[in-house]
């Protein structure tokens, strides 16, 4: 009777022991079962990578062309038979002098020019009858050509007292008018030609190097609801400004239509473009973060691939303040994951995730 007893006490302990086991090994198969990382990602190529592909400045409108006009004597203004915001055509007045005082030096000089005429031709008549030495008829005709040379000179005091348009322009500011005492070199007006603007575009000394003159960019102007015109890099400042690390770079627009004012503040986007190919193919940059690299030296990023994590070994390139140049490994339409990275192996199973989730 012992004997049984024992017998299925042992049995009972087998039992027990078997469900252990079969509960130990589906509890190890739950455990094993492959762990899905969520992760967000970037297009490639897509709508968010070009938005970080470009470089962005704010900057104003000025004219293309800009004089300051003024006049050559002194004088009291007569008329500035213009205003602001007029429209003026080549050779056109725009300003006058009264030049009562220069008319009548000018008709003196020509009363001493005739009477210098008149003697010069007075004594060449005795000379060449050889009445005369020729000293005199010499020292005759040297006081006409210097009564000439008088005349002209007054001449042009007077027709100075007048200023006309260089060119086809508007009048943007009126520093003058009727009655003020004008000295030379002092502006009278200032006449501007907008048939071309440019984009003026403060540029940090980091970056200045980033751009070229050629370089298109595309030009946003908020008050002409976000009119968007192509431009092109004209010129580029190679002294930055008042000692400070900040230089300018001018952008060129078509203005044909007058709408772009001097003043209108801009946005203005810079492509970048890739390293060792022509100008047309865009660079690809990523965040800089989601670069890895490994012992060897050889970087890489994750991509999804299907429902898995593909690392994909890259060639970087340049560093932006954006992100990181990638000249070799992505293609557009590739999926960045930009997320969840840092938890990620060859063929992690992954879940795509987006900031609603």
């Amino acid at each position: 009777m012992k004997d049984k007893h024992l017998w299925f006490t042992l049995k009972s302990v087998s039992i027990v022991l078997l469900l252990l086991m079969a509960f130990s090994c589906g509890s190890e198969e739950k455990t094993t079962a492959p762990k899905v990382i969520k992760v967000r990602v970037m297009n490639v190529g897509g709508s968010s990578s070009n938005a970080a592909a470009g470089m962005s400045y704010n900057g104003t409108i000025e004219s293309d062309v800009s004089i300051n006009t003024s006049f050559q004597v002194s004088g009291t203004v007569l008329n500035v038979p213009v205003g602001i915001g007029d429209f003026v055509k080549k050779n056109q007045l725009i300003a006058q002098l009264d030049a009562t005082v220069y008319t009548s030096q000018y008709e003196q000089q020509l009363a001493q020019e005739r009477l210098a005429k008149e003697n010069f031709e007075r004594i060449n008549s005795v000379f060449q009858k050889g009445s005369i030495a020729e000293i005199k008829m010499l020292e005759a005709r040297a006081q006409y050509e210097q009564a000439q040379a008088a005349a002209k000179m007054t001449y042009q005091n007077v027709r100075h007292a007048k200023i006309y348009a260089s060119m086809d322009g508007y009048i943007s500011k009126k520093m003058m008018d009727a009655g003020d005492l004008a000295q030379p070199g002092q502006p009278v007006v200032e006449l501007i030609n907008i048939n071309t603007v440019k984009a003026v575009l403060p540029i940090p000394d980091s970056e200045i190097n980033n751009i070229k003159k050629g370089d298109s960019a595309t030009v946003r102007i908020t008050a002409l609801g976000d009119l968007e015109i192509i431009g092109t890099v004209d010129e580029i400042s190679i002294q930055s400004d008042n000692g400070s690390p900040v230089y300018a770079a001018y952008v060129k627009l078509n203005n044909t239509d007058k709408k772009i004012k001097p003043g209108m503040t801009c946005t203005v986007n810079f492509k970048q473009t890739a390293v060792g190919t022509n100008n047309d193919v865009q660079t690809i940059i990523i965040p800089s973060e989601s670069v890895a690299v490994m012992e060897d030296g050889k970087h890489f990023v994750y991509i999804v691939n299907g429902t898995s994590a593909e690392r994909r070994y890259v060639d970087i390139g340049q560093l932006f303040d954006n992100g990181i140049a990638i000249t070799k490994g992505l293609s557009k339409g590739d999926q960045l994951i930009v997320s969840g990275y840092h938890k990620l192996t060859q063929s992690t199973a992954v879940e795509v995730i987006n900031d609603s989730k």
